[in-house]
């Protein structure tokens, strides 16, 4: 069974007496440890479906699940709980709490899921020297680069084991050599297991995944599996598609 299955996604905003269309028609799967980057225009739909994925947002219509589970039929309260020990988050902008060290900040998850502080120890150690932040742990957000700062969302995300990673265009407040590093990360985690769901405009950033979905008009118009292919190759066939996507030639 998938771990993450999308049927027939659709999103209807209202503003004003109008009705907005943000997805049409979205169906996907996601196999447990995949890498799936989503690439599309502004206004696509990228991020709309990346927030029904998180159960930050609810489809107008369509089923999702998450192994087995309906999201849609989550109250309130379970869906906070099911992003807390369900779901791993990394934002462009990092959403760290600059009243809060990186230690804690990095905890908070687990603080909210009533976790041990044993176990939060016990976490963070092997962690923090994967994300090469042991040194940091005791300075606050304000305090080091921004580099630093995605690391340190990174281990916030993953500290809680989730099922399941989004990621909201995690390289676009980094420079080519904090996002190359960033994206090593991914691919490494991606590695050990780590299922990856990312959003994101940059080719570059897309060519790590293992496939690209790209979303148009709120529909998937196009997807590539990455394969055998290198990361160079992969990168010039998605840079292709991007292209043919903005004059709607894409081609199998």
């Amino acid at each position: 069974m998938p771990l993450l299955t999308l049927e027939h996604i659709r999103r209807i905003f209202k503003e004003n007496s109008q009705q907005i269309v943000a997805l049409k028609d979205i169906s996907l799967t996601v196999e447990a440890g995949d890498y799936v980057a989503i690439m599309g225009e502004s206004g696509a739909g990228k991020t709309t479906l990346l927030n029904i994925i998180a159960t930050l947002d609810k489809a107008s219509s369509g089923t999702i699940k998450l192994e087995g589970q309906d999201l849609n039929e989550l109250t309130e309260r379970n869906a906070a709980k099911f992003r807390r020990e369900q779901l791993g988050f990394v934002f462009q902008n990092f959403n760290l709490l600059n009243t809060f060290n990186n230690r804690d900040n990095i905890f908070l998850p687990l603080v909210l899921a009533k976790k041990s502080h044993q176990d939060m120890i016990q976490r963070l150690k092997p962690l923090a020297a994967q994300l090469e932040i042991t040194s940091i742990l005791d300075r606050y957000p304000y305090e080091i680069s921004g580099g630093q700062r995605q690391r340190v969302a990174a281990a916030r995300a993953l500290i809680t084991q989730p099922q399941l990673l989004l990621a909201d265009e995690p390289t676009g407040a980094l420079d080519s050599h904090n996002a190359t590093s960033l994206l090593q990360l991914f691919d490494q985690v991606n590695n050990q297991g780590q299922t990856i769901l990312m959003v994101t405009h940059s080719a570059v950033t897309a060519s790590h995944s293992k496939r690209t979905l790209f979303i148009k008009d709120g529909v998937i118009f196009h997807e590539l599996i990455r394969g055998d292919q290198d990361q160079s190759a992969y990168l010039a066939k998605i840079t292709g598609s991007l292209t043919a996507l903005a004059s709607e030639e894409v081609q199998s």
